[in-house]
């Protein structure tokens, strides 16, 4: 906690989220959710988060996404983010996960968060793709969020 409000109050975030959230009020709670401990990007739609990452001078280093954005989706954005970010982390959130996010995922770090969430769940999994590489992890709805396996075994 001490350490999240020194990076607040000192602008110390060393890491840079991109989030694309065509939906005001949920993108208003992940940004709150995370601009304690990250430097956060917001946007709405796929066009404007190209647009606003061309424009963005330091390195990405998640995108936080909706599967389905107006006009396109998530995975395509992802795609077009890692032409300037190959190493670009995300997370996938949805209403509705199918199976055209999983026969998508790259061999980036993917993790697919149902919604509705709490943040707190939020927060967990982004620090979970940023801090500890997890992978293709898919977090089901109203089901609690288990830690990696590699937490459960230190």
């Amino acid at each position: 906690m001490l350490k999240r409000i020194l990076r607040s109050a000192f602008g110390l975030h060393t890491k840079t989220i991109l989030i694309a959230e065509p939906d005001p009020e949920l993108r208003q709670l992940e940004c709150r959710a995370l601009s304690g401990e990250y430097r956060i990007i917001q946007t709405s739609s796929v066009e404007e988060a190209v647009r606003t990452a061309a424009r963005h001078t330091t390195k990405i280093d998640l995108l936080v996404t909706e599967v389905r954005l107006p006009r396109r989706f998530g995975w395509e954005l992802t795609q077009l983010l890692k032409l300037d970010y190959p190493e670009l982390k995300v997370v996938y959130t949805s209403s509705s996960i199918d199976a055209e996010i999983r026969a998508r995922t790259y061999p980036s770090i993917v993790v697919v968060l149902d919604n509705p969430f709490r943040p707190d769940r939020l927060q967990r999994a982004v620090h979970d793709v940023l801090e500890t590489g997890q992978k293709n992890r898919i977090v089901p709805k109203y089901a609690a969020y288990s830690p990696p396996i590699s937490r459960l075994h230190s």
